[in-house]
């Protein structure tokens, strides 16, 4: 009789174990959006928030001719997403008490970004970071996202990754204002 019941007691502790170990687990919804960028460059990120877009050297924004198109490693990115909270704190940081309004809320609002790599004539790696928290569709996925006023809503940053710098934030306006901080340079040190 022991032996009769041991494949059911067995089966059932499968069926238990299994049951408990997949109790509290959530599928990840951007799976497949990681898988598809994964695939074409070995780089794991979010692709339903992040863009990166390849240079093109006819535009001459927002690098010139000079600059060649270049490729991320995920270090890197990792590097350009951390630039992007000093970057962000930084500038909020500098607002006076009567523009804290003006605040970039990377918490409240659903902010997509836009990488474009790049090296330069002295063969240092730049990234140019592109943010913005609303869109129609989805061509900021593939085509540069440009938008003139909008205020905080937008805000673009460059990243050298070679001198681990970030430089020239760019914060949208309301057609009167732009924001560019006065001290350009930004070090930043990531060991």
């Amino acid at each position: 009789m022991a032996l009769r019941l041991l494949p059911s007691i067995l089966i059932l502790t499968i069926f238990v174990t299994n049951s408990f170990v997949a109790w509290g687990q959530v599928s990840n919804k951007n799976q497949g959006n990681i898988n598809r960028f994964e695939n074409k460059t070995n780089l794991k990120f979010d692709t339903s928030k992040t863009a990166i877009i390849k240079f093109d050297s006819k535009s001459n924004w927002p690098f010139d001719s000079t600059y060649k198109a270049a490729m991320l490693t995920q270090k890197e990115l990792q590097v350009v997403d951390s630039f992007l909270l000093v970057c962000v704190t930084d500038f909020n940081n500098s607002l006076d008490k009567d523009y804290k309004w003006w605040s970039i809320d990377l918490k409240q609002r659903n902010y997509r970004k836009q990488l474009i790599v790049v090296v330069n004539k002295n063969g240092q790696k730049e990234v140019w970071v592109n943010c913005f928290c609303r869109v129609r569709d989805d061509r900021w996925k593939t085509e540069m996202f440009d938008v003139s006023d909008g205020g905080n809503c937008y805000f673009q940053f460059k990243v050298n990754l070679t001198l681990n710098m970030y430089y020239d934030i760019r914060v949208n306006g309301v057609a009167w204002q732009k924001f560019l901080m006065s001290s350009n340079d930004h070090l930043l040190s990531l060991n």
